[in-house]
């Protein structure tokens, strides 16, 4: 049991040495170890026998253990390569002996049988056929333990699964398409519409069409959602992937095959999934897409989302051509801004506004009550949920443009409906009602004010404008204010977006703060400084210049006499100023709030508007019209101002989204300011309209949205009955948010 490190030394030597003396003996065991050399050393300067014996002893106790150790580890490693040899031998012993009986095939032959059985009833392209067969006969030629064989059987499987030329059969039942659509989404006409369209021209052309479409709009509207409802109104198989955060380009198209661990992209998994050539494919959170040293994944979906190119879409793994162009490609954004242009330009924009308060009323009666109930088990016999009650939720609690904040708020009431029911007492079998006396121990006090910023009417100086934000459409206050009566020396604008204590003090002769960026000058020299402030972008910033020099030139022409804008200081602010705003819509709105300051006269009560102003006075055209009127219709305004080039946008709207509201299309401030001012109290205009003639639009406030149909509790076969919604009712906007 000796060290191999020195055991044939010690079977030579031992024959010619006396073993019968102990010293010796210790000092030839000492020599032939492993001991270090300061061992070694104190060995032979021991002089005391016993203490001499004691460490060689010590020394020989280590190199046994050591020895212990490496005939441990040879007689285990001896045993793994006895194991593998017999298994081996094995192996192909049986693979004789199964080939001399006739009972089956090697694992190679197998697996190509098997490979060629799946392309049965394939449609396979010339191409990838032939980078099939030329891969089966590679496979036929490498060994199975080999590691090529692993990489190439892996690619042939990904080949052979795909679904070559299997399309699912589409719906042409239009009547059904539309009852699935209805059944699971209140509104959104458009979305069910085009899809009703697209069904139509399957129908016409009797084959399956793939599209490219891009559902935008605020939180919560139902863009997820609607993707599985589209597909089942299609019969066909859905598949959905969010691309938001997504930096690297091979999540869409692949790996290489050199790299270890490769597999393909997103959509030949895909198509593996649901193994069908025409699926619908839901993009979620198209908007959000990143960009990295890894590669830009917009760019890789110009050839997924374009209908000329992806009929022959080349994933770097599988490279060979996969046809693309049946499949209904559907992404969702929250806004169109942060798309690229190129890849904005391949889908087709369906925009979702969002919902007024009689819709989600209707949302909340016909989907979220049913859905909460049953998703805490509650049911729906141990709970009243007062229309009113209903009413003040939706109205003071859930005020964003979507329902998402509104099924989490019923779904709070649930659950404390739920909790009361497990520790009520044996025999208590009384619903709970939640009424508006009692709503606030469900879900808390109302977060929003019940009343306007002025429910008394605005002072003047004070106009309310509307804006479009991503979480949908909200109200917007201009405030303007004048102080000083000594006549400014230089007519500057100062963007003052935070104070604080550190601020500069104000100068004493102009009563304003230094300027620190001096901005051109306007008016033509004339006037008095403008601050504003409220955290406006630069955009927005402009257009406050661009309504102080029109306001001062207007008030000229009107009062040659009135120097207000001459000798005071203006204080221009936008409410909610730890919001930042931007954009150019809020131009007519800040030229009136001047126009109110100076003449001393507040606008017309219930008048909101909106529209970029220029300096010889003309209104253009702005964007979110339809989130713009919901935001005035939840503010209760009845008198709406919008420029005339939108008249098509507003057209477009339903009648029940116009109800009550009278709106007038202007293109020159000149009617902005007939419209906006009781012409009793401010001095007339002595000349004709220099725009285009007002247009005028009053729909009436009992106009209701369609009535929805309800499937009767109970009643299994699906007969439907009318459920009339409430009349329309006032309710305040949501606080104002990002512009």
């Amino acid at each position: 049991e000796t060290s191999t490190q020195y055991k044939e030394q010690f079977e030579q030597v031992i024959r010619f040495y006396d073993l019968e003396h102990p010293v010796k003996v210790a000092d030839l065991i000492a020599g032939m170890s492993l001991a270090r050399r300061e061992e070694l050393q104190e060995i032979l300067m021991e002089q005391d026998l016993k203490k001499r014996l004691e460490k060689v002893v010590d020394i020989v106790s280590k190199d046994l253990e050591f020895a212990k150790l490496q005939l441990k580890m040879k007689s285990e490693a001896e045993d793994s390569v006895v194991k593998e040899q017999r298994r081996e031998m094995l192996m192909q012993q049986m693979k004789t002996v199964m080939e001399e009986l006739g009972l089956g095939e090697d694992e190679k032959h197998t697996s190509i049988n098997q490979f060629r059985d799946a392309l049965k009833d394939k449609i396979v392209p010339a191409e990838a056929e032939k980078v099939i067969e030329n891969e089966l006969a590679k496979l036929g030629t490498l060994e199975p333990t080999s590691s090529e064989f692993n990489v190439c059987r892996t690619y042939l499987e990904w080949l052979t699964c795909l679904p070559w030329g299997i399309h699912t059969p589409e719906n042409k039942d239009i009547k059904r398409a539309e009852e699935i659509l209805n059944e699971d989404h209140y509104g959104l006409e458009d979305v069910k519409e085009r899809i009703l369209e697209h069904i139509a021209v399957s129908f016409l052309k009797n084959s399956t069409q793939g599209k490219i479409m891009c559902l935008a709009g605020p939180p919560g509207v139902g863009k997820t959602s609607i993707g599985s409802s589209i597909a089942r109104a299609l019969d066909r198989k859905f598949y959905r992937f969010s691309v938001g955060g997504m930096h690297d380009v091979a999540e869409l198209r692949g790996h290489r095959r050199t790299y270890v661990g490769a597999m393909p992209g997103k959509l030949i998994q895909c198509l593996k999934i649901t193994q069908s050539s025409n699926p619908v494919v839901l993009i979620d959170e198209i908007d959000k897409l990143g960009r990295d040293y890894r590669g830009d994944p917009s760019s890789a979906f110009l050839e997924i989302l374009d209908p000329e190119q992806n009929a022959n879409f080349r994933d770097h793994y599988l490279d060979v051509p996969v046809d693309l162009s049946n499949v209904l490609f559907i992404c969702t954004a929250n806004v169109t801004d942060t798309i690229p242009g190129p890849l904005l330009d391949r889908m087709e924009v369906i925009r979702i506004a969002g919902y007024v308060f009689e819709e989600k009323v209707a949302i909340a009666n016909q989907y979220l009550i049913p859905q909460t109930e049953e998703q805490s088990g509650i049911g729906k016999d141990n709970m009243v949920l007062h229309e009113e009650a209903l009413n003040k939720i939706i109205a003071d609690y859930a005020r964003e443009a979507g329902v998402r904040h509104l099924r989490k708020l019923l779904e709070k009431i649930n659950r404390k409906v739920a909790l009361r029911m497990v520790r009520k007492k044996e025999g208590d079998d009384g619903k709970t009602e939640i009424q508006l006396g009692n709503l606030p121990d469900f879900i808390g006090q109302p977060p929003h004010m019940s009343d306007r910023l002025y429910d008394a009417g605005a002072p003047p100086g004070v106009v309310m404008g509307l804006a479009w934000t991503q979480m949908g459409g909200a109200s917007l206050y201009v405030e303007a204010t004048g102080h000083g009566g000594a006549k400014v020396r230089t007519p500057n604008i100062e963007v003052i977006a935070n104070e604080s204590p550190s601020d500069p003090i104000l100068d004493p002769e102009t009563e304003q703060r230094p300027v620190k960026k001096p901005t051109k000058s306007f008016g033509g020299g004339m006037g008095g400084s403008m601050k504003i402030t409220g955290q406006l972008g630069e955009v927005m910033s402009e257009s406050s210049a661009i309504s102080l020099t029109y306001a001062r030139l207007f008030l000229m022409e009107l009062e040659p006499d009135n120097t207000y804008f001459d000798e005071t200081a203006i204080h221009l602010n936008v409410p909610e100023g730890a919001v930042p705003k931007d954009g150019p819509s809020a131009g007519v709105t800040m030229a009136t709030s001047l126009m109110s300051l100076a003449l001393n006269v507040p606008v017309k009560p219930d008048l909101a508007m909106t529209g970029e102003l220029t300096l010889s006075g003309k209104v253009l055209k702005v964007g979110g019209i339809k989130e713009k009127v919901i935001a005035a219709k939840r503010e209760g305004v009845t008198t709406l101002l919008l420029p005339r080039q939108n008249e098509a946008d507003y057209s477009e709207l339903k009648d029940y989204l116009k109800a009550g509201l009278t709106t007038h299309f202007i293109d020159h401030f000149d009617d902005t300011y007939r419209l906006a001012f009781d012409q009793s109290l401010v001095p007339p205009i002595n000349w004709p309209s220099r725009g285009l003639p007002v247009v005028t639009v009053e729909t009436p406030a009992d106009v209701l949205p369609p009535p929805m149909m309800r499937a009767k509790p109970g009643d299994s076969a699906g007969k439907q009955e009318e459920v009339v919604l409430p009349p329309p009712i006032s309710s305040p906007s949501s606080p104002s948010v990002s512009l």
